[in-house]
Parts: structure tokens; sequence; C-alpha cells
């Protein structure tokens, strides 16, 4: 009689369900953060004056512990300009950043620059990550307003400026709505924001696309594809998984040092334990929450 282990098979099966994910994976399991920290002390404590000249020096294979870079000069390429950052840090003058810790006391140099260098090159990696998980995971959840039984009454995606033209919407842009906020109990003709079609509204800090309870993008097609994908606001480049090294509070900056990952998205629940594995490589917390209940 043949026995089988059940255990086995559910992590084939896991295995094959995560194949469609791959690139987003390879890229989570080697982080560049981690690389960064190494290349920043072999600068501060080596004999040079600038990083064009340990750069090029880093041509052979490094192992951090936690991930393993074949080319590691090839990897901080296109981070070359943020890097620039730690070359202040030896000769100066000094940032004007001031980060703030938990307790309102202001971070030294060192942690400073390691944290906004850090919320910087994050952020834009995890950008590249989201665009290589997004398209595979088929999901559409970003692009419809909430579910008739969900709590929330909207969804806001915040544009920029010259973002706006790219939605065939209403746009509202008044004295009254610029000095409302998405939180506010704005209604344009005594019936809440909300409560209207989907439209644009310029509020106080700026447009933001406003999806109602049931409503989709205008950009949405039948088949879940975005219709201006290679157009798509910024805000849509954005990751599911968010660098929250940093938090600006008014005009301060508060140190954070987590990832915060959006449960409602699929591939954040299929790779919870590759994006708590990048999370850790990087030295920082996972915070795990949802965005529509």
């Amino acid at each position: 009689m043949r026995i089988f282990d059940s255990s086995k098979i559910g992590m084939a099966k896991n295995m094959v369900a995560k194949k469609k994910y791959q690139k987003g994976i390879e890229l989570l399991a080697r982080p560049v953060l981690p690389l960064v920290r190494l290349v920043t002390l072999l600068y501060l404590t080596g004999p040079f004056s600038s990083l064009d000249e340990l750069l090029p020096q880093l041509n052979e294979e490094i192992d951090t512990g936690s991930a393993v870079y074949p080319d590691p000069a090839a990897a901080l390429a296109p981070y070359s300009e943020s890097l620039e950052m730690i070359e202040r840090l030896k000769n100066g003058p000094p940032l004007e950043l001031g980060v703030e810790d938990e307790q309102g006391n202001q971070l030294d140099p060192m942690e400073t620059i390691e944290l906004v260098l850090g919320q910087e090159i994050v952020g834009r990696e995890l950008e590249e990550i989201n665009s290589l998980l997004c398209g595979p995971c088929g999901c559409s959840l970003c692009c419809r307003g909430p579910e008739e039984e969900m709590n929330q009454e909207f969804f806001e995606i915040p544009l920029a400026d010259g973002e706006c033209g790219l939605f065939d919407l209403e746009l509202i842009d008044t004295p009254v709505s610029r000095a409302a906020t998405p939180d506010s109990e704005y209604s344009p003709d005594d019936v809440p924001f909300y409560r209207h079609p989907a439209a644009i509204y310029y509020f106080q800090n700026g447009p933001s696309l406003i999806l109602p309870k049931g409503a989709s993008c205008p950009n949405l097609n039948s088949s879940g594809g975005c219709l201006i994908y290679p157009e798509r606001p910024s805000v849509c480049r954005k990751p599911q998984i968010f660098a929250y090294l940093i938090e600006k509070d008014g005009g301060k900056m508060l140190a954070r040092k987590k990832i915060l990952a959006v449960v409602d998205c699929p591939y954040v629940r299929e790779l919870e334990e590759e994006i708590a594995a990048y999370a850790a490589s990087c030295g920082l917390e996972l915070v795990l929450r949802r965005n529509k209940e």
C-alpha cells in the first residue's frame, strides 16, 4: 500500500501557485538594504574619499548572511544618486534632516542618514517588486470602491496635479472642496461627496479619485486589466508592501523602522513568509494591516 504525505503534496501545490511570482520572489530574497549597510561600513572605515573609489572594487560575490549578491556593484548601480548622502557623513557638511525617535529625541547623523537612505532605497525597490507581483496576481481590488457590506463609504486614490486628465470623470475643484479633506463631511450639494458617482475632487492636500461603494475606476476594463497601464498614476505604481522607515508628521520626520503590508492584496497573503523574510533581512519590523473592512 502506498502512503502519501499530505504535507508534501500541500508544499508542492504551494510552490506551483507561487511560480507566477518567481521574479518578484527573487528580489524579495535579495534586498538591497543589507548590501547598502555593508558598503556604508566599508566606505566610512576604509581609505576611500568617495564612493566612486569603492564601488568599482565590488566585483566579486558578497554574502551578507541573509542573501548572496553575485554582482554587488550592479545591484547598487540604480541607487548611485541616493548613496551620495553617505559621503556627507565622511566629507560633510552634514545633512539637515532632523529625524526623531518615538520619544521625541533627535537621532544622530548616522542613524538619520541610515533611515532616510533606507526609506528611499526600500521604497524604490518595493515599487519594482510590486510591478513584478501585481500583474501575475490579476487582482483589481485597488481599482474598485468598497463592497456594500464593508464599513468604508469610499476608496480614495490620491493623484498628482498632472494626472487628473487620465480619467474620464468630472473634476470637482472649488474653494469649498480645496478647504475640505476626504475625512471631512464635505457636501457639494447637501449630499456627502461619497454618495455621488465616482469623480475627482480637489481637496486641501490635492486631487483624489473617489470611488464610492460599488464603483470602479473608469480605466478598469471588462477583463480586470488597466486601459492606461503604461501611463498609470504614480500611486498605482506603489506597492502593497510599503517602506515605513520614516513617517512625515507635519513638519517632523519620525523614525518607524517598519514595513507595512496590506493583506487585502492576494499576493501579500500568498507571499507573507517571503515578505517577512525580506523585512527581517532589512532589520525592519513587518506590520500587516487591512485597508478595506
